[in-house]
């Protein structure tokens, strides 16, 4: 039996949602939805009160906005779950976080992925099947981190770990975070027996990047973190080729030279410090111009 928790910004949308899970679950459920339609509470303080008001040992955390392809994939969930040394599971995750701001999906390491992406009005639907271990047949794959698009634990596993709502106030980041927590005491896994569609992209604006360093301050002292054996050469490609592309996010969004500066310094304070790359970054910060299109 499974609790599912959302924090609904739409009615329309939600009704959908609970007319898809009827149809498609499998298994006796409640659905816990927060309504949240001025956005007042940030997704974890939603999420926490769900969770708490919930009656079954399942807890599903999801998004309104998607539809389950999979038939009686309840019955799955409760499969995986069942495992005791998996604490959560959701369809799309990264095997490897890094230290620089960043996404779940990690720039050079491979990322566990089974959902359909839409990508905004006019854009086709993009079935995405991706995977670190193409010649695996487990249907359960371990990752870092999973996306808050969809996620399942249990109860036990929430009494232990929380979503942390003072640190992330908002309504990002705390996907990563929480798949972080609980990857202290159990497995986090990508799953690829339940298929479900993502009716809207991903916002990747400045809120989204804020909370981002957010993150990587909190984990400073456990980042990276990979269910991967990498070698130091990896992790040094990865720094910098994350750092690239948060440079670069810094500014389209706007922020400043002196601000840019003072996180390249920052996140360039590291056993993968490495000089010719930080002069090359310094030079970007300064000379890197948003609007150029050549």
């Amino acid at each position: 039996m499974i609790s599912i928790i959302v924090s609904s910004r739409k009615p329309d949308v939600l009704s959908a949602f609970i007319a898809n899970v009827n149809e498609t679950i499998g298994v006796p459920f409640e659905i816990i939805p927060i309504e949240n339609s001025k956005g007042a509470l940030g997704i974890c303080r939603a999420y926490n009160q769900g969770a708490s008001n919930a009656r079954y040992d399942i807890l599903c955390f999801s998004h309104e906005d998607v539809e389950f392809e999979t038939r009686n994939w309840g019955r799955n969930v409760m499969k995986h779950l069942s495992n005791e040394r998996i604490g959560l599971i959701g369809v799309a995750g990264g095997d490897t976080k890094g230290w620089v701001p960043s996404s779940w999906s990690s720039s050079i390491f491979p990322s566990e992925v089974s959902l359909i992406q839409h990508h905004g009005v006019g854009q086709p639907p993009e079935r995405i099947v991706r995977t670190g271990y193409p010649g695996s047949t487990a249907v359960a794959r371990p990752v870092a981190c999973v996306d808050g698009v969809w996620m399942c634990t249990r109860k036990d596993v929430f009494n232990k770990v929380r979503f942390d709502e003072a640190t992330f106030p908002g309504f990002h980041a705390y996907d990563i975070d929480y798949s972080l927590q609980v990857s202290a005491h159990y497995e986090v896994c990508v799953v690829f027996d339940i298929m479900l569609c993502h009716f809207s992209p991903g916002s990747f604006n400045t809120e989204w990047l804020l909370n981002a360093i957010r993150l990587s301050d909190k984990w400073s002292h456990k980042l990276p973190h990979s269910v991967r054996t990498l070698e130091r050469r990896d992790l040094v490609n990865q720094h910098w080729t994350s750092m690239r592309i948060f440079i670069k996010k810094l500014r389209d969004l706007g922020f400043g030279k002196l601000y840019t500066m003072k996180q390249l310094l920052k996140y360039s304070n590291t056993k993968y410090f490495h000089l010719k790359h930080f002069l090359h970054f310094c030079k970007m910060v300064m000379t890197y111009d948003p609007q150029r299109t050549d």
